[in-house]
């Protein structure tokens, strides 16, 4: 087990000074020991130093996609109806091997780590499966509990007038249950909501919305 509190340089996603198998171990708060509210407090008193460059965690989480082995985990040699359609391809890393249908991916292979391992043992229902992949934890009623995102947001700060934590296109909805998705500050607070893009950056035409008046007030009305 990773000892944070240990790590006399450790910080969170913008440090530099974290190994990623320990990063990894540290996203996974529940299964390590270290509970968020330890996390913080370890903040408070100066155990965790925050960073100091402007480096960005993108997390792209798909609410659909193909199965994991026609994508990142193929099983050549499994039956027929367990392998798929598709066929594996060599990549830019002699240690992986991807779908066919990832040709790009392909070509920057051996610029990222594939983790087969992430799992989760909530309901069979999409809203728990949300809510435990971006928290790392099971809802169960009262106060949620924040993002990743919204962690960073507090424990990193405001680096520029940007927002620290942003989703885009759109906040999800509902999948099936009854339960919040996971995109929240939760118990941080509101200062850590994402700022909610709302618009298509893949879009001809986008802008990012609110921050021009709408077209039907003029500049007269602004003076």
């Amino acid at each position: 087990m990773f000892d944070f509190l240990a790590e006399e340089n450790a910080s969170i996603c913008g440090g530099s000074h974290l190994k990623r198998r320990e990063f990894l171990q540290i996203g996974a708060l529940g299964s390590v020991g270290l509970s968020l509210p330890q996390l913080l407090a370890a903040k408070e008193h100066g155990a965790v130093k925050p960073g100091h460059d402007n480096r960005a965690c993108i997390m792209i989480f798909n609410l659909g996609a193909p199965s994991h082995v026609d994508l990142w985990d193929m099983k050549p040699d499994a039956p027929r109806e367990i392998r798929g359609p598709f066929k594996p391809i060599r990549t830019k890393s002699p240690d992986i091997d991807i779908s066919e249908i990832l040709p790009m991916h392909a070509k920057v292979a051996d610029k990222f780590s594939l983790v087969r391992t992430v799992h989760h043992g909530g309901a069979a229902v999409h809203d728990a499966g949300w809510q435990i992949m971006q928290t790392g934890r099971r809802f169960s009623g009262g106060v949620q509990t924040p993002h990743a995102g919204a962690v960073a947001s507090y424990l990193l700060g405001r680096k520029s007038d940007l927002p620290p934590f942003v989703v885009l296109p759109e906040l999800m909805g509902r999948g099936g249950g009854n339960m919040p998705n996971g995109q929240a500050g939760g118990f941080l607070g509101k200062a850590h909501d994402p700022f909610a893009l709302n618009a298509d950056p893949s879009k001809k035409g986008f802008k990012v919305p609110d921050l021009l008046p709408p077209d039907q007030i003029g500049a007269a009305r602004l003076d």
